[in-house]
């Protein structure tokens, strides 16, 4: 597997991932904001039903379209940071006890992400639910889980990003990546 700087950022819905990138961005990093939740917000104002909740491999398949599209446009050699990945497919999938399509971990491995991937555990005290994001607490706990077995298994090195403000987990990740290089 060919390694790129291309960092995942990945945990249960409502953990801080999107408030990570925008500070990152701010910092001038490069940074890509999560698939999933561009389709959802099209497919509701578009009226389209497709959706993980009611249809979860179409759903799934119409976001692995677009992730493989957008990892096309990436620039060998260039940092950036995504907010999740294909991977976040396979675990979205165990959580809904499905089987996930083998052709998701092989384009994972083909784009060649960084093998560190930053993990950001459920914190109540920030969790909220929203017209994308209707999962439960309780769900949002089984869907971590998911996400953290769909990374171990297909190889990945999980770092679990500590709990704190925005700016010091920002910096706990930037401190990671240069211990790594």
């Amino acid at each position: 597997m060919i390694q790129n700087p291309y960092y995942i950022i990945t945990g249960a819905p409502c953990t801080g991932k999107t408030t990570i990138l925008e500070e990152l961005k701010s910092r001038g990093y490069k940074c890509h904001s999560e698939i999933a939740r561009k389709v959802i917000r099209e497919n509701l104002d578009s009226g389209l039903e497709v959706f993980p909740w009611n249809q979860m491999q179409l759903f799934s398949d119409m976001v692995m379209d677009r992730m493989v599209e957008l990892a096309k446009n990436f620039e060998p050699n260039e940092l950036c940071f995504l907010d999740r990945s294909m991977v976040d497919l396979i675990g979205y999938m165990y959580f809904a006890r499905k089987t996930p399509p083998g052709r998701y971990a092989m384009e994972a491995k083909k784009i060649g992400y960084a093998k560190t991937v930053f993990f950001l555990p459920v914190w109540e005290g920030i969790y909220t639910k929203d017209e994308e994001r209707k999962e439960s607490f309780e769900e949002a706990v089984a869907i971590g889980a998911s996400l953290r077995k769909a990374y171990e298994e297909v190889g990945f090195n999980i770092v679990e990003v500590p709990k704190g403000d925005v700016a010091f987990r920002v910096d706990f990740m930037i401190k990671t990546i240069q211990e790594i290089s």
